[in-house]
Formats: structure tokens, sequence, C-alpha cells
């Protein structure tokens, strides 16, 4: 697949954005959210040569996959048997490790067995593909994981951005596709340090980092967290730009 052809696909995608019903402000957020998202994948073939083989083919295919058995088991055993009987936080530790062990679990095939001893910029290039493909999703979703409690509070939230602040409907998908690509990209790049060098703290850090990110959205959104607020959109996601960015100083000094 060409430059030219990823081009059109996001182009398509951000038209369908742009069109999708809402205010300004929050059609506004949900492009620049998916600029944020694609970006990286973007800059890394273009600025470091990093094929599109890697970066939408494989990058993507293990993403893919990791998603769908994660939500095969989510949608077919937990929200049905499992999740109806626990609290908020047991939801939260479950979820944040199907999470871990699907995605970093995937990532961590991908690097011990298909492909040993990739370069920086072509782990990047892996983990951006990652992001990328959820920040394009996400974007033709009207309504992520619809039929479920978790999907209508999310719903119920989305609309109550449409009728509060202008900045705030723009602000808070950026900063979600912010933390979630960096996420992807940290993550997947401190675990395959740690596997090229046979080290374990850089693999725990990837695989606790990830659970907590997704525990924690998890934990939020059971308690019905009302994230279109300004001052509980703050407590959501401090702690996860800190753990986000403290992957980037993981993967920097484990290199």
């Amino acid at each position: 697949m060409t430059n030219v052809s990823l081009l059109a696909i996001v182009a398509y995608v951000l038209l369908l954005a742009l069109r999708r019903s809402g205010s300004t402000a929050t059609r506004v957020g949900r492009a620049v959210a998916l600029l944020v998202g694609v970006a990286p994948a973007a800059w890394v073939m273009a600025a470091h040569g990093v094929t599109p083989r890697l970066v939408v083919g494989f990058g993507v295919l293990f993403f893919v996959g990791s998603v769908l058995l994660k939500t095969a088991i989510y949608l077919g055993f937990l929200s049905k048997y499992v999740y109806p009987h626990t609290g908020a936080a047991s939801k939260a530790v479950i979820q944040g490790f199907l999470s871990s062990g699907c995605e970093i679990g995937a990532a961590a095939v991908a690097f011990g067995l298909v492909f040993r001893n990739l370069g920086l910029w072509q782990v990047f290039g892996f983990g951006a593909g990652a992001a990328a493909c959820e920040a394009i999703t996400l974007s033709v979703l009207e309504k992520p994981l619809a039929g479920t409690s978790l999907g209508e509070h999310t719903a119920v939230q989305i609309d109550k951005l449409q009728s509060g602040p202008g900045w705030l409907a723009v602000a808070l998908p950026v900063a979600e596709r912010g933390v979630a690509t960096t996420a992807h990209i940290a993550c997947r790049g401190v675990l395959a340090t740690g596997i090229a060098s046979g080290r374990a703290w850089p693999i725990a850090v990837a695989a606790l980092a990830f659970a907590f990110i997704d525990g924690f959205v998890m934990y939020g959104l059971t308690r019905k967290w009302e994230f279109a607020h300004p001052a509980v959109a703050a407590r959501l996601f401090g702690p996860l730009v800190l753990v986000a960015t403290g992957c980037v100083v993981a993967w920097r000094v484990a290199t």
C-alpha cells in the first residue's frame, strides 16, 4: 500500500469525522484527534523510511488480532458472567490485564518471534501503526461498545460535550488520542528493548503501564465519571499522562 493510498484513507475518514452529527467544536475535536493518531505513522514513514509493510501491514495486523481477541473475551464472557458480579476496582484490574495481555502479548510475539532486533524507528513505526488503526476505527464508529452499559455511558458523555464548553469538546478527544498514541508507541518501544536485551524490567514496565491505562479508564467508566466536566476530565487524564510519559522515559533509559 502506497503513501498516497494511506493519505486517501485518512482524508476519507477525516471527512466522515467532520460530517458526523454534533457541534462544530466536537467535529473539530474528532478531526484533530484523528490527525494526532495517524500523524506519527505518516511521519516515521516519510522521515525515517520505515516501510508501509511494517507500519500499515504488520503493525495493524498484530493490533487488530489482539483487539479482536480482547473484544471477544470481553463481550462473550466477562461482560456477561464476570463483570455483573464484581466491583469497579476488580473490573479495572481484570480489564487492564486483559488489554495488556492481548495487545502487549501480541507485540511480544511479534518482537520475539517474527521481527528480531528491529531498529528504533522500526519499533516506533510498529507502534504507530497500531495507534493509527485505533484512531481511524474510533473516528468511523458512531458509538463504541454500543449495547453495553459502558457504551451507553460513553454516548451520554459525548452528547454532553456538544452542549458544554467548546474548548473542552476539542481538548478531550485530542487529549485521549494523545495519551493513547503515546502509550501504543512507547509501551511497544520499551517492550521491544527489553526483549532484545533480555532484561525483565522493561517488559514489566510495558505490561504494567498498558494495564494501568486501560484499567483506569475502565474504572472511570464503571463509576460513571462525568468526563464531560473539566474537573473530572483532569482527574482522569492526569494519571494517564503521567504513566504514558513514564513509558517514554523508560524507553529512553532502556535503550
